[in-house]
């Protein structure tokens, strides 16, 4: 019986984690497309609304309206912004968790080719040692 592969305890985890990145990355895009999104409705809904003032009043409810508006604007660039940047550290982490891991995988992957290869050996050698007793004891007077 071959010996296990003796990081794979830590593969697993590092699995795990970059399982954990990935979804941290997706989560972040989400994030982010949801703000976006939430943008450009707001903004097409403003661009929508069409009101004419009728009166002094009503001139200065536009121009209050519009200057909340211009500040709901700023804050929503703000919030998308954020989310950019939380999606550039995800992406980040993700990668490194992802290096991390694929590291493990080509020990691994070695150590497995290795392993066969003794395997393979080790099945040859009991192969040619049934066949020379095969062949011995069919020609018993040529081995004298």
């Amino acid at each position: 019986m071959t010996p296990p592969f003796s990081l794979s305890g830590l593969l697993r985890l590092r699995r795990v984690e970059e399982d954990q990145r990935a979804l941290e990355l997706n989560s972040a895009r989400d994030h982010e497309a949801i703000g976006a999104a939430r943008s450009r409705r707001v903004r097409s809904e403003l661009a929508a609304s069409n009101v004419d003032p009728v009166s002094h009043a009503s001139l200065a409810s536009i121009a209050a309206t519009r200057a909340s508006t211009t500040e709901l604007l700023s804050e929503l660039s703000e919030l998308e912004a954020i989310a950019a940047a939380h999606v550039e550290v995800a992406v980040v982490a993700h990668a490194e968790a992802h290096r991390r891991t694929l590291g493990l995988e080509k020990l691994e992957g070695r150590f497995d080719a290795e392993q066969a290869a003794e395997e393979n050996k080790s099945e040859q050698l009991v192969l040619d040692d049934l066949s020379a007793r095969a062949w011995h004891l069919a020609h018993p007077e040529e081995t004298k």
